[in-house]
């Protein structure tokens, strides 16, 4: 009855294992004679148009990093196009008609640790985007406005929180071109999060507190009312100790297999579980079964990338960590 109510229950959460980040920035300089600006002056973020006949141009600059839980060393290339393309359809069932990218700069690589910055700078022509992809639409007899972003893409590769990690994402902000101005929008910032999956142990509720506490103090005064009076003769302490851990363990033992730690624990993440009872719990939860480690005195269960850990024996933990 102890056991049904003092059950531990687990569930799985996610975590964040890395994030990352990215964000355009961009000026348009006043390269053309015009009433409004004096010629050299850079137009910043957020006006409402930018003419062809005063900005045909915009200096743009894209930075990217990654942000991991523990650690990160990762190669990482950015690759980016001008992408045109025309979609036809109604609704949702809109598809893309024609697609076609243009490169715009030279690829940029760097070897990034967590929190560094990857920047890339590079010129966009508008009046030249237009001009590609009107002969297009002329090509194809084609006459629907098309669609025009810029979009980089980032491969990276290497070790995240000290696993091997390959990836790729795509960074995309759209560029509006009208037959005499562009539009492009004021802030345009990513975040992309990636979880793991791990167990964790939930909060008992309140009435799974109540019937446990009440058996233990029952037990405390029945104990009390059988404490002999009569002087035992004195016993090794060890050896009650170990009579103690054999018959306390006793009823586990289906469920425990001898076994080591893995050596390479230092890549796993460490939940550490209060008691066996707990560890056994959690890793028929799992469907998984119990190790135990005599030589280090240690209860262990691994899942999904995490080591769940009973220390049995006072030298348990310092043993692991050395």
């Amino acid at each position: 009855m102890f056991q049904e109510y003092s059950r531990v229950v687990y569930e799985e959460k996610n975590i964040t294992a890395y994030t990352q980040r990215a964000n355009y920035t961009y000026s348009a300089p006043v390269t053309e004679p015009n009433p409004l600006y004096p010629e050299g002056t850079q137009l910043g973020m957020g006006k409402p148009a930018y003419f062809f006949s005063v900005s045909p141009t915009a200096d743009i600059s894209f930075v990217y990093s990654l942000e991991a839980a523990e650690s990160a060393d990762i190669s990482v290339e950015a690759n980016t196009v001008i992408l045109a393309s025309c979609k036809g359809g109604y609704g949702e069932e809109q598809k893309i008609f024609w697609q076609k990218g243009f490169p715009l700069g030279d690829s940029k690589t760097a070897q990034l640790k967590s929190g560094e910055v990857l920047t890339s700078n590079f010129t966009l022509d508008v009046p030249q985007i237009q001009s590609k992809a009107k002969e297009i639409q002329d090509q194809l007899n084609y006459s629907s406005d098309p669609t025009i972003e810029i979009v980089t893409s980032i491969n990276y590769e290497g070790k995240i929180n000290g696993k091997e990690i390959t990836g790729t994402e795509s960074f995309a902000i759209p560029v509006n071109i009208s037959s005499t101005y562009y539009q492009m929008p004021e802030e345009f910032g990513f975040v992309k999060n990636t979880y793991n999956n791990i167990w964790v142990q939930k909060p008992p509720s309140l009435s799974t507190v109540k019937l446990p506490l009440l058996l233990f103090l029952l037990s405390v005064v029945l104990l009390g009312a059988m404490i002999p009076v009569r002087k035992m003769s004195r016993v090794d302490p060890e050896y009650i100790e170990r009579l103690e851990k054999e018959e306390k363990n006793s009823s586990f033992k289906e469920f425990i297999s001898e076994g080591k730690l893995p050596e390479n624990r230092k890549s796993l993440l460490q939940v550490e579980i209060s008691s066996l009872q707990d560890l056994i719990d959690a890793a028929a939860d799992m469907n998984e079964r119990v190790i135990h480690d005599a030589g280090t005195g240690t209860y262990f269960t691994i899942h999904s990338g995490a080591l769940y850990i009973f220390f049995d024996a006072p030298l348990g933990e310092n043993q692991i960590n050395n």
